[in-house]
């Protein structure tokens, strides 16, 4: 698989849209048609296989919040729409009672819409994706925190640590969105100490890989490198 960065959001509309039967429509926050990311403050990767075909996809959306919270801009809704009065649906509306969406504030990277084709799930892309895309966000807006919203069965399947969150924060209810009729989620996030000892973890653990494979047996050496 290739990876690459792209600020083309209509693109990632495109492809979100060809692969509905097994990914939720775009949240506003990610989605070019609400007018709220661009190449300013956004970017996403894009995964390709072989034969170009795009099978996975991470996106970035930066915010400069200033001293106000993730908690005014969740349940004012203008962490998804640049627009809210004028762009929400009729009675959507989002509240959150994880108790960390009140302090964290300054530079914020929203980091969302995260998929995988089903013909490439199990392959450790989650632990993968998100860690790029952070890296990628702090050397570009030297940001404070990395945040993300999760649902509540992905979180008990593991995918929040997957990702690399260690706090993980249920009581975001966000309801009458695009998204979903009632999205009951966990805030996930890490501030920039932790994404930094976090990036350094992840490195060692692969550094440890390739220094057992290279001195496995030659006969161990294909479980070794899976």
């Amino acid at each position: 698989m290739s990876l690459s960065l792209s600020t083309d959001f209509e693109l990632l509309r495109e492809v979100n849209k060809m692969n509905l039967k097994h990914w939720h429509g775009l949240a506003p926050s990610f989605d070019s048609a609400y007018g709220g990311i661009n190449a300013d403050c956004g970017y996403w990767l894009i995964g390709r296989n072989a034969t170009g075909e795009i099978v996975t996809t991470q996106a970035a959306h930066f915010y400069n919040m200033g001293e106000e919270t993730l908690r005014d801009y969740l349940t004012t809704l203008r962490l998804f729409y640049p627009n809210p009065e004028g762009q929400k649906r009729e009675g959507e509306s989002c509240s959150v009672h994880s108790p960390s969406a009140r302090a964290i504030k300054g530079r914020v990277v929203f980091s969302g819409s995260t998929w995988i084709h089903p013909d490439y799930r199990g392959r450790d892309l989650p632990q993968i994706l998100p860690r790029i895309s952070r890296a990628l966000a702090l050397s570009r807006w030297n940001t404070d925190f990395t945040i993300s919203l999760v649902t509540m069965a992905l979180v008990e399947k593991g995918v929040a640590a997957a990702y690399g969150y260690k706090n993980v924060e249920p009581g975001v209810e966000w309801l009458g969105s695009a998204v979903s009729p009632c999205y009951l989620g966990a805030l996930v996030w890490m501030p920039r100490a932790d994404l930094l000892s976090d990036i350094a973890a992840f490195n060692s653990r692969d550094d440890e890989d390739k220094s057992q494979a290279a001195s496995a047996p030659a006969g161990e050496l294909t479980s070794a490198v899976n």
